[in-house]
């Protein structure tokens, strides 16, 4: 079996691989930012452990750090789960060449899904919807969209990125009058540069992921989101597993081929009320909710490893289980924290209530549901995670 180094262990796609690595009898390690708090390594199929430079401070001693411990314990693969680690391991790629191999999309798909400006206009060309989108360089650039509705939303181009030798961390944020609009669009612009305006989507949060090679785009899986850790947009909290329509396939497809990607992809849309699918943005990385397409019955970390280190592809389609719901509960516990601060002021559209969501998350189980961390067979990340989640509570 090959012996495989996941970075990230911090996230939840990381424990995600870790597990499927294991099961399938591979020898794991797992890496994370020094000084972070990484419940993968405490996984039973985590063998070894080990703490990187901060990928963001300096990101040639980040490589350095991860080639040395390739070296050192005869790594096969690399997988990079975040932009944290994806991003510095595409731009400097070819040392590892002759050494090991890293589970990276081309660099040219790595910087056009890394920047949701780029994305979005690419998506318009190919006739998806997309929300109204707005680059802005100076405050003047705002004339642009005085007569957009509010709210309006305030995104970075990218998650993360250099900008001068500072490392700059995407946000998103909402803006429900000209002040507000004014005050955050400033505060980004002297951060970064520049600065995404889009007009607010409603409707439910829709995912569709899909494995890329050069033949195909194969093993389509989609699910809707039920609950967000927080209820104004981020991670989902819980979601579950639906039917792929050829429609949302379709699109899909066309979108990650445009943009070269190889590898496992997610699109993330919002399905609005008369059932049309707008574009939020693409993943061409390993996602949060990874858990759910491998407990639902396509375990992409599976079908990832065999293609890189054996030159396998997967197969064109496999069926998975529809309605399956998987959740975290780190995730859940913040929705209801957030939830019981109430509707923000002038939120538009639907907004859950806190008992509503009380009731719905008490419930600790029932057939088809299952957990991102809390494994019976593998209790120690869930537990840890818990342990830290109430540890910060309290300080």
């Amino acid at each position: 079996m090959a012996r495989i180094l996941v970075l990230d262990g911090h996230s939840a796609a990381a424990l995600a691989f870790t597990r499927s690595a294991g099961r399938a009898k591979h020898w794991v390690a797992v890496a994370a930012n020094r000084g972070l708090f990484a419940p993968a390594k405490v996984s039973r199929y985590c063998s070894l452990a080990f703490e990187y430079p901060i990928s963001t401070d300096d990101a040639e001693v980040f490589v350095e750090a991860v080639l040395k411990f390739v070296r050192e314990n005869s790594i096969d693969l690399v997988i990079p789960i975040t932009d944290w680690t994806l991003q510095p391991l595409s731009e400097m790629r070819q040392v590892f060449e002759g050494v090991c191999k890293v589970v990276l999309p081309p660099r040219a798909a790595v910087e056009l899904a890394g920047d949701k400006y780029r994305t979005i206009e690419l998506a318009g060309t190919l006739g998806i919807a997309v929300p109204p989108t707005r680059l802005v360089t100076h405050i003047q650039d705002l004339e642009a969209v005085r007569a957009w509705k509010f709210p309006l939303v305030v995104k970075d181009r990218s998650s993360v990125r250099r900008v001068g030798h500072k490392t700059v961390f995407g946000s998103v944020a909402y803006a429900f009058e000209d002040g507000e609009l004014h005050r955050k669009v400033t505060e980004r612009l002297e951060a970064a540069g520049d600065v995404l305006i889009q007009q607010f989507v409603a409707g439910d949060g829709i995912g569709f992921s899909c494995f890329v090679t050069p033949d195909a785009v194969s093993l389509p899986f989609a699910w809707k989101r039920i609950r967000e850790a927080d209820p104004r947009g981020s991670a989902s909290s819980c979601r579950q597993a639906i039917a792929a329509d050829d429609q949302l396939c379709d699109a899909s497809s066309r979108l990650v081929r445009a943009v070269g990607f190889e590898g496992i992809a997610m699109v993330e849309y919002k399905r609005s009320d008369h059932g049309e699918h707008v574009l939020m943005e693409i993943n061409g990385r390993p996602w949060g909710s990874i858990a759910l397409p491998i407990v639902s019955g396509i375990d992409y970390p599976e079908y990832l490893i065999r293609w890189y280190l054996d030159g396998i592809p997967p197969p064109a389609k496999k069926h998975y289980q529809e309605g399956v719901t998987c959740r975290r509960l780190i995730g859940e516990l913040r929705h209801l924290a957030n939830v019981r601060k109430g509707k923000p002021a002038y939120w538009p559209g639907r907004y859950p209530s806190f008992w509503s969501s009380l009731l719905r998350i008490a419930v600790p189980w029932y057939p088809g549901l299952h957990y991102d961390e809390m494994w019976l067979t593998d209790l120690r990340p869930g537990v840890a995670e818990l342990g830290n989640w109430i540890r910060a509570r309290f300080r």
